[in-house]
């Protein structure tokens, strides 16, 4: 069930879609609420930013604050059972757009970070060291958790040229090495796109059809002075602006594995409600029984929409199909 947290000139509210007597009343105030998602930033990583839509709410959430301000801050959480299980997703600030006797609409918006690097600003050091840079207080304010990121962490060896706002360029420097990140709580995820940052198995699956795509293949990955190619004689070509290491072997090593990722199979998955909600770099397994011979499964979420009208979850990866 969808929990969210509507603070209002200073007064926590508690409101959902329908009412839910937990530790507190979540009073059913919320009219609709636009799917809020995390959208990965390129196919072989990045960041994995936060996207939102509009919240409509009843007049009843502001019979003591009338009339409704104009912004308001959301804290948004789900459940499967009780309040103290519930599990934090995103958090804002709503913006009021307009007022008419069905609703109150507010706009969401998720935070913004505008702190930037100084040109010439140099880095040698491993991933998460500076990634952890990064996260420090003087800049994005952060608390890193690397546990998925790579066991042996890649090198970062380069020089900033002109200034950059900070969370652009650590987006572009995890996807150069294939490492997504996202942002939740004050706390920044770095996730090796090539491993599990954790498993489920959906048992559901009958209920929820997918679609699975096949892009066309990256033939090249290039950067200014270097090229790999893959297993195919024709498809795309992705190129590079920037190489983030000095080293040829290293930076034919990146080219790889941008190539292995996004040459995988991709998939549309819809899936229920269900347990623990998937986040980003999550493996999700399933058997489809639908193709006509049964199915294996998998992909890592990488785009996650949470459509709680619905009460589904979609979930675009990349990942593997075998006959069972």
């Amino acid at each position: 069930m969808l929990l969210v947290e509507a603070t209002i000139n200073g007064t926590t509210y508690y409101t959902s879609m329908e009412g839910h007597a937990l530790a507190h009343y979540w009073d059913s105030h919320i009219i609709s609420f636009d799917p809020p998602q995390y959208q990965l930033s390129e196919f072989y990583g990045g960041y994995v930013r936060p996207g939102f839509g509009a919240v409509s709410f009843s007049h009843d959430l502001f019979a003591s604050e009338w009339p409704p301000p104009i912004n308001i801050v959301i804290s948004i959480y789900y459940t499967a059972t009780d309040e103290a299980s519930k599990e934090f997703l995103f958090a804002g600030v709503a913006h009021l757009t307009s007022i008419s006797r069905e609703s109150i609409e507010y706009e969401f918006y998720s935070p913004s970070y505008t702190t930037t690097v100084a040109d010439l600003t140099a880095f040698d050091d491993t991933l998460v060291n500076v990634v952890t840079w990064f996260c420090n207080a003087a800049r994005l304010n952060l608390i890193l958790d690397s546990t998925y990121s790579r066991v042996v962490s890649p090198d970062v060896k380069f020089t900033v040229s002109g200034d950059q706002i900070a969370i652009n360029l650590l987006s572009e420097i995890c996807a150069f090495f294939t490492h997504l990140f996202y942002i939740s709580d004050g706390t920044l995820y770095l996730i090796d796109m090539l491993l599990d940052a954790g498993s489920a198995t959906i048992t559901e699956f009958d209920y929820f059809p997918s679609e699975y795509l096949y892009e066309v293949p990256v033939a090249i990955a290039r950067t200014a002075n270097y090229a790999r190619t893959s297993s195919y004689p024709y498809g795309q070509e992705v190129s590079l602006a920037t190489e983030f290491i000095d080293t040829e072997a290293k930076i034919t090593a990146a080219l790889d594995n941008i190539i292995a990722v996004m040459n995988l199979a991709k998939c549309n998955l819809k899936m229920p409600f269900i347990g623990s909600i998937p986040t980003p770099g999550k493996k999700l397994s399933w058997t489809d029984t639908s193709l006509g011979q049964d199915t294996d499964a998998y992909i890592r979420a990488r785009t996650i929409s949470y459509d709680f009208e619905n009460e589904e979850v979609v979930v675009e990866g990349e990942g593997v199909l075998t006959a069972s």
